[in-house]
């Protein structure tokens, strides 16, 4: 029975002996696969980048400013077709008059200087029986719009001297509640 447990014990000790060096040969083996890896390769990141595009559904807003009045427009208008799936330099380059404000998948504002004033600038005169109505086109240059319903025999002599020299209304529903004051 001592043989076996001295039996047992020298096994023992030997497979310990033997664990122990086949696993510093092991994490050599690993540490040399690891130097060699890094001496033979070039280990290059890459990142992921994909470049935004607009989507079907985006919207779009066009922004003018014209620069003889100091106003802007902001209007929503469709989303172009040829617009889908385009990309922020795609649009500079088939648009170039037109800066990108925003851009996003989902949202599109395109701005744009105009040297000249907006479509809401109005002159009201007196014709020779009515108040007409001018658009101004440029800041001197005027445009007949429409000739109102308004006769001159109904207008006080302020009014009518103040409608000679022509009132300046900037917006449509200013020029209506001057007419409804004419009226």
């Amino acid at each position: 029975m001592k043989r076996i447990i001295v039996y047992s014990i020298i096994i023992f000790v030997f497979s310990i002996g033997i664990g122990y060096y086949y696993s510093k040969l092991w994490k050599i083996q690993n540490i040399s696969e690891i130097e060699n890896l890094n001496k033979n390769t070039i280990v290059t990141e890459e990142t992921a980048f994909i470049e935004e595009k607009v989507s079907h559904d985006a919207t779009l807003a066009l922004k003018k400013y014209y620069n003889e009045c100091g106003h802007f427009k902001f209007n929503y208008v469709e989303l172009p077709s040829e617009f889908v799936n385009l990309t922020e330099k795609e649009i500079k380059e088939m648009y170039p008059e037109w800066r990108i404000e925003e851009f996003c998948s989902d949202n599109l504002v395109l701005a744009q200087n105009i040297d000249n004033i907006c479509d809401e600038h109005y002159i009201l005169k007196l014709g020779d029986n009515n108040i007409e109505i001018y658009k101004m086109i440029k800041s001197d240059n005027f445009e007949l719009l429409k000739e109102t319903n308004i006769s001159k025999e109904y207008l006080t002599v302020e009014d009518i001297k103040r409608l000679e020299e022509g009132i300046f209304v900037f917006g449509v529903s200013d020029l209506n509640s001057a007419l409804e004051d004419f009226e």
